[in-house]
């Protein structure tokens, strides 16, 4: 008899612990329904620690709802019960959907983790325009994994991580997130662009172009990805495959006067300074006022002007002849030169550089009149 009496007692004894968590979590619902968040949060916490409620979804439930009305709280007060309490709402509905294999409360759950993505959405928002980038990222990766929760993708949070992993220099967290972009086929070139920018960060070079050549053929008449792909041969050494790529991208917007400066400048650093005045005169054909092409035109001339009056002036004394061929032609250069040093000066009638080009040419030239107008002013 005094057997049965104990083993009676210790039922009720496992029994009243249970509906003692039982009770917790419905003080911790009372709690929430009441705003009386702090002790919610003490109560639903304990509850989630008893074996006998930690595995009830309902429990879960009931703590993403008391975190997620802390978290929504127009009152810094109650925000700040649990700067994170956001997070542990997510954590929460994930678990409760975890455990949840009815599926009873998903409808529920699912309007929760929405209005958490709009939480997430404008923190990152504000730390973005902020420029506080670490906390842009964690905020919009906080979007984007609650898209995850369903099996969705949430492209605008990752390209949002991307962008602002861009802008604080953090190349792999760039290439993760803008990679995941180009995986589910995002349609904005500029995820190639930047994808392929992180990728060169990271020292793959062989993969940014990868990356960009996959961009162009989505995006064929993109000129940004042309652009960038021809930067990047600039930046290898590439020049044969850069000119390739400028040409291209010339005959497909042959009113972009860039384009030809930056292929005049790619046959310049291979030393075709033909071809590069031929690119720069279709520049200003163009745009009869494009500074950067006419300088570049009239330096082509100056430079070989300078070298042949070297040359010349190396010659031994005996060699008079060739001394007057060689700097006949340097003088025929620095003709040639005039023109276009003389409307850069124009256009820019305070730049020093061109102004000292000008000095020098009237002065091999003989031209004292020119030269001391110059120097008048």
């Amino acid at each position: 008899m005094k057997k049965l009496m104990i083993l009676i007692a210790l039922g009720l004894f496992v029994a009243g612990g249970a509906f003692a968590q039982k009770n917790k979590r419905t003080s911790a619902y009372m709690y929430n329904k009441n705003k009386q968040y702090e002790k919610a949060m003490v109560a639903i916490d304990e509850a989630i620690t008893h074996p006998k409620t930690e595995i009830d979804p309902k429990t879960w439930l009931y703590r993403g709802q008391i975190y997620f009305n802390i978290a929504n709280d127009t009152s810094a007060a109650v925000r700040s019960l649990d700067p994170n309490a956001a997070s542990t709402a997510v954590s929460a509905f994930e678990k409760c959907k975890e455990l949840d294999v009815k599926g009873s409360y998903d409808g529920e759950i699912a309007l929760y983790l929405l209005n958490l993505t709009n939480i997430f959405y404008q923190r990152g928002a504000t730390s973005f325009q902020e420029q506080s980038w670490d906390n842009a990222i964690e905020n919009f990766k906080q979007a984007f994994e609650i898209s995850e929760i369903d099996g969705n993708f949430d492209t605008i949070a990752a390209f949002n991580v991307g962008m602002s992993a861009v802008l604080s220099d953090q190349p792999a967290i760039a290439a993760e997130y803008m990679k995941k972009c180009v995986d589910v086929g995002f349609n904005d070139s500029r995820v190639y662009m930047y994808y392929s920018r992180a990728e060169k960060q990271l020292g793959d070079t062989t993969m940014a172009f990868e990356i960009l050549a996959q961009g162009r053929e989505i995006f064929p008449q993109d000129n940004t990805l042309q652009l960038e792909e021809a930067q990047l041969y600039l930046e290898t050494g590439t020049f044969d495959k850069l000119i390739l790529s400028l040409k291209e991208a010339i005959a497909a917007n042959p009113s972009n006067v860039t384009l030809y400066l930056v292929l005049g400048q790619t046959y310049e650093n291979i030393d075709d300074t033909d071809n590069a005045l031929e690119v720069y005169k279709q520049a200003i054909e163009i745009d009869p006022d494009y500074a950067d092409a006419i300088f570049n035109i009239g330096a082509i001339y100056v430079n070989r002007a300078s070298a042949q009056y070297t040359e010349a002036n190396n010659l031994p004394f005996e060699e008079q002849k060739k001394y007057e061929i060689i700097k006949g032609e340097a003088d025929a250069n620095l003709n040639k030169a005039l023109p276009f040093l003389e409307k850069s000066h124009e256009i820019d009638p305070d730049d020093q550089v061109i102004i000292g080009a000008l000095k020098e040419a009237y002065a091999n030239l003989k031209m004292n009149d020119k030269l001391k107008e110059l120097m008048d002013k």
